[in-house]
């Protein structure tokens, strides 16, 4: 059954234990009232009551646990979260992309954490995963993102500056002549070459600051230099980097050159 459905049939049966409960915790404030003033006659009717509230919250924790099974391993393998998911953003008006076996909303990827259970977004792992909690979650960060082009860039063109010459015998940064093309998979070899640092900044979330650095064609390094993005024209193989944006569209880089 989609966890929506069961998530919604759980709102109801955990109504009634708020009810039980409230209703115990109601009694629970008269007894101690009565203990206050004395009134041994209200101190006792109220012992009497006990067990009965005491008994219907108990019962209908133990009738709200039963009525809730999800086993979120087999729903994420399935595809059958996956799709909830995907309704539940459309619904939220959040494009979320599942293609290639990766999930994204852009410019926020998305894993799937079965043993948790949770989804984490970016680098945050979220185990509030009912889809309409959970898009309206995406809708907010995605309103949230901030990105500063010239933090992005200077970082790319210091691992340029290091690989460009082995591309392109005799180049120099300081040179004005252009700069050769770099594969990008290299540049992003290169910026994580510590173990944590590829767990930080994956090959996605690299593909993800490209478009967006696409997407501001005027950005410089400090020393003047100028970048462009060239397109992988495979349609097969893992030379090239592939990312998703706001709309769906699709957006694929293969190598990067500078100039000034």
């Amino acid at each position: 059954m989609p966890l929506a459905i069961q998530l919604a049939a759980l709102d109801l049966a955990l109504a009634d234990v708020n009810r039980h409960a409230k209703a115990l915790t109601a009694l629970a404030a008269a007894l101690a009232k009565a203990g206050a003033s004395g009134n041994l006659v209200a101190l006792g009717r109220g012992f009497e009551q006990a067990p009965r509230l005491l008994e219907q919250v108990s019962a209908s924790i133990a009738a709200a646990q039963a009525g809730f099974s999800y086993d979120a391993a087999a729903e994420f393998a399935s595809g059958a979260y996956i799709a909830e998911l995907l309704a539940a953003a459309e619904q939220a008006g959040v494009v979320l992309v599942a293609r290639d076996g990766r999930l994204s909303a852009f410019p926020l990827l998305l894993k799937l954490e079965p043993g948790t259970p949770a989804v984490r977004v970016g680098k945050k792992s979220e185990r509030g995963i009912r889809p309409s909690a959970l898009a309206a979650l995406l809708k907010q960060r995605q309103a949230a993102q901030t990105f500063r082009p010239g933090v992005v860039l200077e970082q790319i063109f210091s691992a340029y500056a290091a690989l460009a010459p082995g591309v392109q015998t005799g180049w120099r940064a300081n040179q004005k002549m252009p700069g050769p093309v770099v594969p990008l998979l290299d540049i992003h070899e290169l910026l994580t070459v510590l173990p944590e640092a590829g767990a930080a900044y994956p090959r996605d979330a690299f593909a993800v600051d490209l478009l967006r650095l696409n997407r501001a064609p005027d950005t410089r390094t400090k020393a003047g230099h100028g970048f462009s993005l060239s397109a992988s024209t495979a349609t097969k193989g893992r030379n090239f980097l592939r990312v998703y944006d706001e709309t769906g569209a699709e957006s694929v880089f293969a190598g990067i050159s500078f100039s000034v």
